[in-house]
């Protein structure tokens, strides 16, 4: 399939135009919407005080009112939200935009890599169909490590097509060393669960379709060498300067989280599903892209034409495929597990409806046009409907959220302290810096003692539930939170 025998969709302007309208819109987002707790907000206070501190190899943040490392994930994301920090100054802005970069570079890999394998039609089509997806629009401007595993996955992935379809050994070398390279900056990300990931799907692939001849073409020893150059200096300082390390996160992050409810985790426990929830977050986050499934059903003679185009393929001829396959069903062997864990398989689905419908169109244009112009209504509709209801859902959710009141909080009262009601959220470091008093968490009472001389925040819940002792004037509340001053002041 070459681009002489498929018809994209969209002009090469009209395809950039509506990138470039997506990116702005998310950049636009990262510098408005307050931090999420708990995650978003822990995350971007070890950007903060890795920016701060100078001390690019071990991750800070403060639990439980106490500075310690945070070892539960690899350096990668926090460094690149702690250089951003140093360029840009301490902002939403800069804490969420290596996450952009990571999805910016994600849609470009794909684009290249099917540009090269499937032609411009399919390559466009994924890209777009990627994008547009609701979870990877949201997390690609989100202070976490989730759009940056999914970049290394997808990546090592789409390089490994490529290293499948060259046919010059040059080729075949520098694919096969961006296979490894990718692997070694997921290792710096997340750990081994970028090996799982983007290994699941390739050997799948290989053992499928007989491929074990080709593997001797791989860049064994430079693939390796850069692996091992990229990945492993970080994990031999930081098990130089904290002999737990390497046991604590292999064993108890890696292994123990997926199979124990109480495995030691010292940053707070994840939350529990059950066994096979992960097909429902992966039907989730392909929304809307997953609609372009039931195009067909549009039209007869295409449902028709498009089964014998399908028919033809098989699964171990489908890596796209595969990796949809493998990463869903891999985490639906755990409970903990978020719906951010399918995320890399997202761009699988982009590439595989993309390359599909491609096929079709080759098959039989008319067909694909008459089933697409007949879907893509519904799409419109459902998206006017979510941009018709954003403006009055934004200003209730945001309101709420514990980052935009503490902001509030910050300049209702630009002096003294801040002492929270039982317990300090993330994103209350992240906004009110060293104005917080850092406490553990505690009972009503010693909140109450501590507190008398200093401004009081705390959930309505618990306020309700645990009243002050003393009066105290409210300076500052919403649906959420509320803002007391010091005890005795009038």
């Amino acid at each position: 399939m070459n681009d002489a025998t498929t018809r994209p969709i969209l002009s090469r302007r009209t395809f950039l135009i509506v990138l470039v309208a997506l990116c702005a819109l998310r950049l636009a987002l990262n510098a408005i919407v307050p931090l999420m707790d708990p995650s978003e907000a822990r995350y971007a206070l070890i950007c903060k005080i890795m920016a701060g501190s100078g001390n690019y190899l071990e991750p800070k943040l403060i639990h439980e009112g106490v500075l310690m490392n945070f070892e539960g994930k690899p350096p990668l994301c926090f460094q690149a939200g702690a250089v951003a920090c140093k360029l840009l100054g301490v902002n939403l802005f800069a804490v969420r935009l290596p996450s952009f970069l990571f999805a910016a570079g994600l849609l470009a890999v794909m684009y290249g890599a099917l540009r090269r394998v499937k032609g411009e039609a399919a390559a466009q089509l994924a890209v777009l169909l990627t994008a547009s997806s609701v979870v990877f629009f949201l997390y690609a401007g989100m202070c976490m490590t989730d759009m940056a595993l999914a970049f290394c996955v997808c990546s090592g992935v789409f390089c490994y097509m490529l290293f499948d379809h060259e046919e010059k050994k040059l080729g075949r070398k520098l694919a096969s060393v961006g296979f490894f390279a990718s692997l070694a900056l997921g290792m710096l990300v997340k750990g081994p669960v970028a090996l799982v990931l983007a290994g699941l799907p390739v050997f799948l692939f290989v053992l499928l379709g007989n491929r074990w001849s080709r593997l001797k073409d791989h860049a064994w020893i430079a693939g390796t060498a850069v692996f091992l150059l990229i990945a492993a200096p970080w994990y031999v300082l930081m098990q130089r300067a904290n002999p737990d390390f390497l046991y604590y996160f292999f064993v108890n992050e890696n292994f123990k989280r997926f199979l124990f409810k109480d495995y030691g985790d010292q940053y707070g426990a994840g939350r529990e599903f059950f066994r096979g929830m992960a097909l429902v977050w992966f039907l989730i986050s392909s929304l809307p892209p997953l609609l372009f499934v039931a195009f067909p059903l549009f039209d007869r003679e295409a449902r028709r034409k498009l089964a014998g185009v399908w028919r033809k393929r098989s699964l171990a001829d489908d890596l796209p495929l595969l990796g949809v396959v493998t990463i869903t069903l891999f985490w639906c062997l755990t409970s903990r597990v978020l719906i951010t864990y399918v995320l890399p398989a997202v761009p699988f689905l982009g590439a595989w409806l993309g390359i599909r419908l491609t096929e079709w169109n080759t098959a039989d244009g008319a067909g694909f046009h008459r089933a697409v112009r007949a879907g893509l209504p519904v799409v419109w509709c459902v998206t006017a409907a979510v941009f018709a209801a954003f403006p009055f859902m934004a200003e209730r959710w945001i309101d709420k959220m514990p980052g935009e009141f503490f902001a509030k909080a910050a300049e209702t009262a630009p002096e003294g302290q801040f002492y929270f009601y039982r317990r300090v959220p993330y994103s209350a470091y992240y906004y009110l810096g060293d104005r917080v008093i850092p406490h553990a968490k505690e009972d009503a009472e010693p909140s109450e003692a501590a507190s008398l001389g200093h401004y009081l925040i705390g959930t309505k819940h618990d306020l309700k539930r645990h009243p002050p002792v003393r009066e105290r004037r409210l300076l500052l509340e919403n649906g959420v939170w509320a803002l007391y001053a010091p005890a005795g002041e009038p």
